[in-house]
């Protein structure tokens, strides 16, 4: 079965492990539970490095690591829950360059800066929308 690699992307610094991580363990379940031709792996950047455990010599490390797995992602997935993170219009930039699909989430309806806009395929409002258009799309 081949697998299709999501790079969960969106903001972290200042937010709660809840703010951070809710979201993107919903989304790894929600993928783990959908019927489709391809296995989802789902990349929590978090899972490598967070605030909490300091595993890392500089910011530019994680930077460097973050941006592999964006350039070696099938899709980006970006929450726009906090849409004022510098490092996830980064993400979503190169994910844009590299023609990689990149899928937002906006359930709070948030006002979010144009360029975040256009440099989305598609953005959501609700994520089993954004679940069943991302298999009915990519996954079948």
């Amino acid at each position: 079965m081949k697998e299709f690699t999501i790079y969960l992307a969106g903001a972290m610094e200042g937010l709660s492990d809840e703010e951070i991580n809710g979201w993107r363990r919903t989304l790894n379940k929600m993928f783990k539970h959908t019927y489709s031709n391809m296995k989802v792996n789902c990349i929590n950047p978090n899972d490598y490095y967070n605030f909490k455990e300091v595993g890392y010599d500089s910011q530019r490390e994680i930077m460097d690591y973050d941006l592999y797995k964006v350039r070696h992602s099938d899709m980006v997935i970006v929450d726009f829950s906090h849409c004022f993170s510098k490092g996830t219009l980064v993400e979503q930039a190169i994910a844009f360059e590299n023609n990689i699909p990149v899928i937002g989430l906006n359930e709070n309806h948030n006002k979010l800066h144009p360029w975040q806009i256009e440099l989305s395929n598609k953005i959501f409002d609700d994520k089993l929308k954004l679940v069943s258009y991302v298999t009915n799309f990519y996954l079948n």
